[in-house]
């Protein structure tokens, strides 16, 4: 069993969520939780082949937050959930599953920004892409 320290400084409901979801279903045990300046959650992990594909969910919904255009559009989040259906997702899952192997503490904003760079890059492809057709429909 290995412990995890799981931090944020603006997704305290999701972590929560989160977690809640996670322990019923066995994957996480939690230790303990505290909120100062960040929502910290300490917690072990008790199925390491189901933790990195949850976190790896959690996480494209915060790049998604952190993004205005996708936080502000429910229709384009739907459309980025179809991108979790990619071999995009299975590959940040990899990525996280080696990170889990190495790291104990994971910030969610940090990895967010620093770590899910292909999903982010799909996630603005999107939008240029909408952006395009809809210049072309107006006839620019």
């Amino acid at each position: 069993m290995k412990q995890l320290n799981i931090c944020t400084s603006k997704y305290e409901n999701e972590l929560r969520d989160f977690a809640a979801k996670a322990a019923a279903a066995g994957t996480i045990a939690i230790k303990r939780s505290k909120t100062n300046e960040l929502f910290e959650l300490e917690c072990v992990c008790m199925n390491y082949k189901a933790l990195p594909g949850a976190l790896t969910g959690l996480l494209m919904d915060i790049a998604e937050a952190e993004n205005a255009v996708y936080r502000h559009s429910p229709k384009l989040r739907e459309m980025a959930r179809d991108v979790r259906n990619s071999p995009i997702h299975e590959r940040e899952v990899g990525r996280m599953r080696a990170f889990l192997a190495e790291n104990k503490a994971l910030n969610l904003e940090g990895y967010a920004t620093f770590r899910l760079g292909e999903y982010r890059d799909k996630l603005d492809m999107m939008i240029y892409t909408l952006v395009k057709k809809i210049k072309f429909g107006k006839g620019d």
